[in-house]
């Protein structure tokens, strides 16, 4: 039978990581070429809808690497993108 620690928030046999001493982030460092952004990210950083960043898509602005069967954008793409933004394209 599971129990939930209401004390912690996890349940005694759960196994808790913290990011900061995980390989993957102690890996990136400064090296950002092997960031990706998924949708949800790109909504939350254009501040639109996933709607819009398909529309975008359809229009040539921005466009995603598929991976996996899901779409992402990587960080040199965002880059680009954003810099096209503030030049007024997208």
């Amino acid at each position: 039978m599971n129990r939930y620690d209401k004390q912690s928030g996890y349940a005694p046999n759960a196994s808790v990581t913290s990011l900061e001493n995980c390989q993957v982030t102690g890996k990136l460092g400064k090296d950002t070429s092997s960031i990706l952004y998924d949708l949800v990210d790109l909504e939350q950083i254009f501040k639109v809808t996933k709607r819009t960043l398909f529309n975008w898509r359809a229009k040539g602005f921005i466009s995603f690497v598929n991976f996996g069967g899901k779409l992402y954008m990587t960080h040199e793409m965002l880059m680009a993108c954003i810099e096209a933004r503030k030049e007024g394209v997208c």
